[in-house]
């Protein structure tokens, strides 16, 4: 059987090496992608601080429900948080890592640490949440901000949708009827 080579589309493994995961991208375009995701870890880091902070805590009647929902909140952050630096990694950027990085770059209060009920700990949560949702919605808004950058794009609708469930939730447990 006779195979037919195209020199055009065969790369050598040192021109595949230097190959963008994610083909070519704007290089500006992709600095402000890295550059939002940085920002969105940040303030990932900030409300799984809180959450977690919130999960030691937290007192009263339905301690034992609520010490539950908010370790399955603070765990899916976490891994939220994995998957926003593997984002920024996959673009060639460097994620941000340290303590020092989150709190000089995030936009969510550290929180009132002290003797907060647990309604009023849950609505600091929402508030943050929803925080985090108008940022997402504002870079997907921004035609500039992804510009051909569709996985990226695509990836932002992914953790917005987790957000709105989970601030859903987070209302639910505080609603009255």
């Amino acid at each position: 059987m006779a195979t037919s080579t195209n020199t055009k589309s065969q790369l050598s493994e040192k021109e595949v090496k230097k190959m963008n995961p994610v083909g070519k991208l704007p290089e500006e375009s992709n600095k402000e992608s890295i550059a939002f995701l940085n920002l969105l870890l940040a303030n990932e880091y900030t409300l799984f601080t809180k959450t977690l902070n919130f999960h030691w805590n937290i007192v009263g009647p339905r301690f034992n429900s609520l010490h539950e929902f908010l370790e399955t909140q603070y765990r899916a952050l976490l891994d939220e948080m994995d998957d926003i630096a593997e984002r920024v990694r996959v673009l060639g950027g460097r994620p941000m890592s340290t303590v020092k990085e989150f709190s000089q770059s995030n936009s969510i209060e550290s929180g009132k640490e002290a003797n907060l009920s647990a309604d009023e700990m849950i609505s600091e949560l929402l508030r943050d949440h929803m925080i985090i949702q108008h940022q997402i919605k504002d870079a997907l808004d921004d035609d500039s901000l992804l510009k051909r950058d569709h996985g990226t794009e695509d990836f932002l609708v992914g953790v917005l949708k987790n957000h709105e469930m989970t601030s859903w939730k987070l209302k639910s447990l505080i609603e009255t009827q």
